[in-house]
């Protein structure tokens, strides 16, 4: 029976280890906790062995050592979580328990024990203790779930009995020798799940730091391309993209402003950059591009919107994608008309300052006090105008062209102003290479960078040597001018252009009795008379713009004492001197005037005899004209009544009878003919011949007109008559034209003894008729054409051709009560057309 209790205590022992151990597997493989499993695995061993104390002991990898879980029996310390020393647990014992070795002690003090450890435990009341290794496998680094084989000593699971000694089973070592492999297992199990959260927990930084660098990327990405978008539309290059049908993609403000088109006018467009300029390369360019060339800095000229056209920089390269194939255009533009027209400005002010007459002087702008600012340029000017070459004047200063003559007081005024970085213009004695003096004006002027600092002074100097000459000369001059005009019979006035003198000669006293001070401020009208006033004040007080201005004037100017004067005056414009450059200059008028008083009451009686004399000799001429054309009818008719009277015979004698009445007749009709011919002149002369326009068929008044003259002349001579042109009303004094074509066709009749044609013609014109009478007589000399129209005169070639030589006088008064005109086309045995033109 007590076998059996024996075997059955045995047996329900064994059972609750392997539950245990059961138990403890299970705990393992449920649970990835470690702490939860040795906590459970301490406790359960200390109730299965009924010990005092167990505990987990790690092991660090410096030899140190931790009691990381305990369960520990009152009234006995507790070790959980004290750190021990190496001393503790010595290096040379490790490799023993990592090969496996346990170790059970029964009686601490009496058993083969270090001393060391005796006195350690000792500490905390341990009699009896089993140790048995937890041993874990080396793992790969990079792969933690692959070992290497080798193992490593992790840690200790130790019993202690502390009441009193203790023998240990050999159950006893073999359950905590189970219980330390599941451990151990839990160890791994733990390690392995705690590498696999850090992997995990390394992935998932990995993760979010990819997430937040794709974020950042992204980020990065928008702004980089809202920065993209910024700086093509801040850039102030036209930046244009083109697909690779040419089509606008993106088109700038720069772009806009540069050639003129919006872009709403031109994205999804062809692009419209040489589209229809047929001088432009650029579409052949742009074809290229698209070839896969690249184009840089090159330069050509475009058309804008406007028709204008532009220089311009032109880069351009081609777009590719992902598939390495061309895909668009990308192409930078830059204006650069403005920096062309200012290269050229440049270049050409670089031309005025090397060929300049001026010599040019550029120089530090310090120091300016001794020894004065070295000189860094000049141009070819000063080396003609001072003798000094580059070479000899750079390094020095203005200063070696001033010698004993120069004005100090110049000097300091240059000096003042460069002190104040103010521009100067002075003018002094300086000295050339050879030491010869010259006048020279120079102007000082400072240049300051683009941050306002004065960095050089600029020195602009023209030789005036020969000026100065001039200008001496010219005083002298003035001095003999002044004197000559002072002391001149004539009276000198300078007028401003509102008629108040400016300036009067001393002779005005002279000759019209007013002191030269007296007038200075007065107007000139109010000393002419306003008669005279009103017809010459603009030719005097603005001589340019007559169209005779270098013709005298004449005008009457009232004397101080009261009576009137004559002048004749020639008035000239002068500018009275300069005016700063931009303001008009001012112009008065200089008038030299002459008293002709004395010399017009001399024309006057000199005058008066020539007109005397003229009419006396138009008397005689009259007389003995009148006398000759009276004596001719007269003495016809005397002698045609003393035949009658006389001679029976011619009086009974019908056809002598007749005959020598019509000669009366006709001897009558020309001195009255005469007579009206002279009181029609002596009434245009006098104003006193009427003038009496009516509406008037001249076509028909000339056709019966040519009818009765024909009636009246021989037949040798054939009257024609000619009308051109639309009829149109026209309004014409009958009488005066009665007269007009008489005398024509008359004197065409009278000077062609030979017959033939006579033709007038009647011409309707839009503003006007002529009247033209052509023979083919024997024409007028041309000795004879300037006195056509003088009373009296008749050419030379006439011989015994009767007539009064007043016959055109009439006919040119006539005309010009009509207000038409007349001219006379003659050559001598050719014959003579007289055109007559009168206005509607």
């Amino acid at each position: 029976m007590a076998r059996r209790r024996q075997a059955e205590a045995q047996l329900k022992q064994q059972t609750e280890r392997e539950q245990l151990v059961n138990q403890i597997t299970q705990d393992i493989r449920q649970s990835l906790q470690l702490d939860q499993v040795l906590a459970t695995t301490v406790k359960e061993v200390q109730q299965l062995l009924q010990a005092d104390r167990v505990l987990i002991y790690r092991l660090y990898d410096d030899g140190t050592g931790c009691a990381i879980h305990e369960t520990v029996l009152a009234p006995y310390p507790a070790v959980l979580g004290q750190t021990f020393p190496e001393e503790v647990f010595p290096q040379a014992y490790h490799q023993a328990y990592a090969d496996g070795k346990t170790r059970a002690i029964s009686h601490v003090q009496q058993q083969d024990v270090e001393p060391c450890l005796r006195e350690f435990v000792a500490q905390f009341g341990v009699q009896a203790k089993l140790i048995v290794p937890i041993i874990q496998d080396v793992r790969n680094v990079n792969s933690p779930h692959q070992t290497t084989g080798d193992q490593y000593l992790w840690g200790l699971l130790i019993a202690h009995q502390c009441r009193q000694p203790r023998t240990w089973e050999t159950w006893e070592v073999e359950l905590l020798s189970q219980l330390s492999t599941q451990v151990a297992i839990a160890v791994q199990q733990s390690e392995l799940y705690t590498q696999l959260q850090q992997l995990n927990s390394q992935l998932e930084q990995r993760v979010q730091q990819r997430t937040v660098e794709l974020a950042d990327a992204n980020t990065a990405l928008l702004h980089t391309n809202e920065t993209l978008q910024a700086l093509v539309k801040a850039s102030p290059r036209a930046i244009i993209m083109l697909d690779r049908q040419g089509q606008v993609k993106i088109w700038n403000p720069a772009a806009e402003r540069i050639f003129g088109w919006t872009e709403a006018e031109v994205i999804d467009q062809p692009n419209p950059i040489g589209l229809h300029d047929q001088r432009s390369d650029y579409p052949a360019i742009q074809s290229q591009v698209l070839q896969g060339k690249t184009y840089s800095r090159l330069e050509m000229r475009q058309q804008r919107k406007d028709g204008n056209r532009i220089d311009m920089v032109f880069s351009a390269a081609p777009l590719k994608d992902k598939q390495n194939a061309i895909s668009g255009i990308v192409a930078i533009i830059a204006d650069i008309t403005e920096q062309k027209q200012q290269a050229e400005e440049l270049r050409l002010l670089q031309s005025v300052v090397v060929n300049t007459n001026d010599a040019v002087i550029i120089t530090e702008v310090d120091p300016i006090d001794d020894p004065g600012p070295r000189i860094i340029y000049v141009n070819e000017a000063f080396t003609r105008i001072t003798g000094y070459t580059p070479a000899e004047i750079l390094g020095k200063t203005p200063r070696i062209l001033q010698g004993p003559k120069t004005d100090p007081s110049e000097l300091a005024k240059i000096r003042q102003a460069l002190k104040s970085w103010e521009a100067v213009t002075v003018e002094v004695i300086n000295y050339r290479k050879d030491g010869t003096e010259f006048w020279n004006e120079f102007s000082i002027v400072p240049v300051s960078d683009a941050t306002g600092l004065y960095t050089h002074w600029i020195a602009v100097q023209r030789d005036t040597t020969g000026r100065k000459q001039v200008d001496q000369a010219l005083r002298q001059s003035e001095e003999r001018f002044r004197s000559l005009i002072e002391n001149a019979l004539d009276i000198i006035m300078i007028l401003n252009l509102d008629g108040t003198f400016a300036y009067v000669s001393p002779s005005v006293e002279k000759i019209l009795g007013y002191a030269a001070t007296e007038l200075i401020t007065q107007t000139v009208s109010h000393y002419v008379t306003p008669d005279d006033w009103e017809q010459i004040n603009h030719r005097l007080i603005n001589p340019s713009d007559a169209t005779d201005s270098t013709h005298p004037i004449e005008f009457r100017y009232r004397h101080r004492d009261g009576s009137w004067r004559i002048l004749e005056a020639v008035s000239q414009p002068f500018v009275a001197h300069k005016t700063p450059l931009g303001h008009a200059p001012t112009v008065q008028v200089m008038v030299n005037a002459r008293d002709i008083t004395e010399r017009k009451r001399l024309d006057e009686i000199r005058l008066a005899l020539e007109r005397e004399k003229e009419l006396n000799t138009l008397k005689t001429r009259f007389f003995s004209m009148a006398s000759h054309e009276f004596r001719t009818p007269l003495s016809i008719s005397l002698a045609a009544a003393q035949l009658l009277e006389n001679s029976q015979e011619a009086w009974e004698n019908n056809e002598k009878r007749l005959r020598n009445l019509h000669r009366i007749q006709d001897s009558v009709k020309n001195m009255v003919q005469l007579l009206d011919d002279i009181l029609t002149i002596n009434r245009a002369e006098t104003g006193n011949l009427a003038f009496n326009p009516k509406p008037l068929d001249l076509e028909r008044y000339c056709q019966h007109f040519v009818e009765e003259m024909q009636f009246n002349i021989e037949s040798q001579h054939d009257l024609r008559f000619d009308c051109q042109g639309e009829h149109r009303p026209i309004a014409l004094d009958e009488k005066l034209l009665r007269s007009i074509l008489s005398n024509l066709i008359s004197n065409s009749v009278k000077y062609s003894p030979q017959g033939g044609p006579v033709k007038l013609t009647l011409s309707y014109q839009p503003d006007q008729v002529q009247i033209q009478v052509e023979d083919h007589g024997i024409g007028i000399p041309e000795a004879s054409k300037p006195q056509l129209f003088e009373p009296f005169h008749r050419g030379n070639n006439i011989k015994s051709i009767p007539g009064t030589g007043l016959g055109l006088v009439v006919v040119k008064k006539c005309v010009d009560l009509h207000q038409g005109s007349i001219e006379i086309i003659s050559q001598v045995d050719q014959g003579t057309t007289c055109r007559i033109t009168l206005p509607h």
